[in-house]
């Protein structure tokens, strides 16, 4: 049933002429994108959107929050940061990206340079993302976010824009569509790479805060007390299935269509970020990775993999060596900082 359903979703949501940018099989661990008109008209789609319960999720997928409220003022504290990547096992090229870096004096490291960051006291930037598009235009994509959002939240720094929970949110939202705006334009300016895109994660560190951006199905967690919490909401057909009652969670991990994205930086003109932000507490550890390591372990085996050891390259080295020894179907990429603070509590 949820197999014919899939099928009428895309077969009446996609132009003809986009299908190819919906449809990719090349490999079956491959993403999917499917433009944004695809998801609201199919009468599939549309139906359970009647129903009271799935169409507040589908708001709250759609909705930026405020951020009105403040949080009383935070002592400044420290972040360690490193971060790996692997192509994996089936794939041929790695379409993934990564990078970290001190937004005050621009020092950044990315999947080319990689290496042990500290940041102290002054805002920081953890993002990973993993390319859509096939080999040299996914790895192009994810670049360009990258880099892309951080120059453009290092210019909010320099004008000592990042004050206060709304402004923070609007540089992050600004960042995010500058990002979008970049690799759309590359893709219309070069046809070769054209319909290429990528998902973004990224984390924030700022004044005892983290404000996560997502679009598309990579991740953050945040490791605290043991327990590794999932911060970002996969923007993708089987989270939207979940949301609508129509697969449990635990279907979701093993749908054979968990590689089918609703949202990208790149394909569209406009996107639809969604935010969230935690108050940091001392000795959590920020997790970013792509769905080639969330795909392959639950949020307990990465939380276990974090509290058996303290060395942040050695958890990043853990969490992909364990994705590799699942299958790794996929490019795995990964980004940890550790967060140290006084205890405000």
């Amino acid at each position: 049933m949820f197999n014919r359903h899939l099928r009428n979703l895309i077969a009446q949501s996609v132009p003809d002429g986009r299908r190819r940018v919906a449809i990719h099989k090349a490999n079956p661990s491959c993403l999917t994108y499917i433009p944004a008109d695809a998801v609201a008209p199919p009468p599939y789609i549309e139906s359970l959107l009647t129903h009271s319960g799935v169409r507040r999720a589908y708001r709250l997928v759609k909705r930026i929050e405020p951020f009105t409220a403040e949080f009383p003022a935070l002592p400044e504290g420290t972040i360690e940061i490193t971060g790996r990547t692997d192509v994996g096992l089936i794939r041929e090229h790695n379409e993934d990206s990564f990078l970290f870096g001190d937004l005050a004096i621009g020092e950044k490291f990315s999947e080319n340079n990689a290496g042990i960051l500290r940041v102290e006291a002054v805002p920081a930037i953890l993002m990973v993302a993993d390319g859509v598009g096939g080999a040299a235009s996914g790895e192009i994509a994810s670049s360009l976010a990258t880099q892309v959002a951080f120059d453009s939240l290092r210019q909010f720094s320099e004008r000592g824009a990042l004050k206060g929970a709304v402004v923070i949110a609007d540089s992050l939202q600004q960042a995010v569509l500058a990002a979008n705006r970049a690799i759309h334009t590359h893709s219309r300016e070069n046809r070769v790479h054209h319909g290429m895109g990528t998902t973004a994660t990224i984390a924030l560190i700022i004044g005892g805060m983290v404000y996560f951006a997502q679009v598309g199905d990579s991740r953050a967690y945040v490791i605290r007390d043991g327990i590794a919490h999932q911060m970002t909401k996969d923007q993708s057909l089987v989270q939207r299935m979940v949301d609508a009652g129509k697969l449990t969670q635990e279907q979701a991990e093993r749908s054979e269509h968990r590689n089918i994205i609703l949202q990208a930086l790149g394909p569209e003109p406009t996107i639809t970020p969604e935010f969230t932000r935690d108050r940091l507490r001392p000795n959590d550890v920020i997790v970013l990775c792509s769905d080639g390591l969330s795909n392959q372990m639950s949020a307990g085996e990465i939380a276990a993999i974090v509290n058996a050891k303290v060395d942040l390259e050695a958890i990043c080295e853990a969490l992909i060596d364990r994705a590799i020894e699942t299958g790794a179907p996929d490019n795995v990429t990964v980004v940890a900082g550790r967060y140290t603070a006084p205890n405000v509590d």
